[in-house]
């Protein structure tokens, strides 16, 4: 039995895939035999996992159908079929784990010695004074024009609730988020957002009294406060994102599109002549040359999987995976292979690991290199 043989039956096993009685004791002894055995069997199924990352979705679907055949047909082998396949396989794994930790040392070395360093709380305020207000993790507490504005201790900038006398004098702060920060915000009526990197918010200090308006340029995560008399309207890129109370993202970074996406409620995505209603688990993307909006059915998770602390990809191109990259990790990208862009990617990972691990993943499951510049990061054919 070969070493892939001798894989599919492992990984059949652990996965609970279809064996007969008499392979399933097979498998048992062998891992009872040695400790070597039971250390390949690990080994194998964090290879699996981390190959199963970034691999394409029906590419790993293929291979499972495959492998589910194969194990159907294949013939049962004594127990030193089993040892000589496996000595084999441990080589393979010897070298496969060495060039595995020669790997990640160069790539941790350089990007230590770069500081490309995973996103945080941190933002501008520009008060209405005029006044610049850096903000980070720190309590503070701000006055604009006798509103109290709390910073609170965990990334959170908090308006105090709505007094009727002053929505009659319209007071205007502006968030700005670099590349390589984040930050969450709570209107004065309990409404909350999360503003993503390379983003700009600006919004009233007291909302009017028959529209809530904001206007956001990039990309931010809105849960609004229900309130039938004041639609909460998101202006981007010269149409409105309208909302009564639901949750919702709105993405702006390319500079033609406006990609609105519903988790709860309803919204209506447009101008006012044209407005189309968007249901939750869609997504809009409004293409501000033809003025038209497109709807269709998606996974959310993959839109708002920043807010969460997360990266989620979806038979996403290579390209897009390294722009979310390179706004959460303040840092360039350059392609050395262009053809490199349009890989198509699966998986998903936590958005505060270090960018030298996240590049790990790629290189070894994929046919690209990454080498760390400065900050910037090269991609180029192995």
């Amino acid at each position: 039995m070969n070493r892939e043989e001798l894989d599919s039956r492992l990984l059949a096993f652990w996965q609970k895939e279809p064996l007969t009685e008499k392979e399933c004791e097979e498998i048992e002894q062998w891992l009872q035999e040695s400790e070597e055995h039971r250390c390949y069997y690990r080994e194998l199924q964090k290879a699996f996992l981390r190959q199963r990352w970034v691999m394409r979705e029906p590419l790993i679907r293929r291979k499972a159908e495959r492998r589910y055949q194969a194990v159907a047909r294949r013939r049962r082998l004594g127990r030193w079929g089993w040892m000589a396949a496996a000595s084999v396989c441990l080589l393979f794994l010897v070298g496969t784990w060495y060039f595995y930790r020669q790997s990640t040392e160069e790539v941790v070395s350089m990007a230590e010695n770069e500081q490309i360093l995973p996103g945080s709380a941190k933002a501008k305020l520009y008060l209405s004074s005029g006044e610049e207000v850096l903000l980070n993790q720190e309590t503070q507490s701000i006055a604009d024009q006798q509103v109290v504005i709390d910073v609170e201790q965990n990334g959170v900038l908090a308006y105090n609730g709505e007094f009727s006398e002053w929505r009659e004098k319209m007071i205007y702060n502006r968030l700005i988020v670099e590349r390589g920060g984040e930050y969450k915000l709570v209107f004065s009526d309990g409404s909350e957002v999360w503003v993503n990197s390379a983003t700009e918010l600006e919004y009233p200090v007291r909302f009017a009294e028959d529209r809530r308006v904001v206007s956001l340029k990039g990309e931010a995560y809105f849960k609004v406060q229900a309130d039938s008399a004041r639609p909460f309207v998101v202006e981007v890129n010269g149409i409105e994102v309208c909302a009564l109370g639901t949750e919702f993202n709105v993405n702006s970074y390319a500079e033609q599109q406006v990609k609105s996406v519903l988790v709860k409620g309803k919204i209506s995505v447009g101008k006012e002549d044209e407005r189309v209603i968007v249901k939750p688990s869609q997504l809009a993307v409004y293409d501000c040359v033809t003025g038209k909006t497109v709807v269709e059915e998606v996974d959310v998770r993959k839109y708002i999987d920043w807010k969460d602390g997360n990266f989620i990809f979806s038979e996403d191109r290579l390209e897009e995976v390294m722009e979310k990259i390179s706004l959460w990790y303040d840092c360039d990208v350059i392609f050395v292979d262009r053809g490199l862009k349009e890989m198509r990617l699966s998986g998903n990972m936590l958005r505060y690991e270090r960018v030298e691990k996240f590049l790990h993943y790629l290189e070894i499951t994929t046919g690209a290199r990454f080498e760390i510049q400065g900050k910037t990061i090269l991609v180029k054919s192995k």
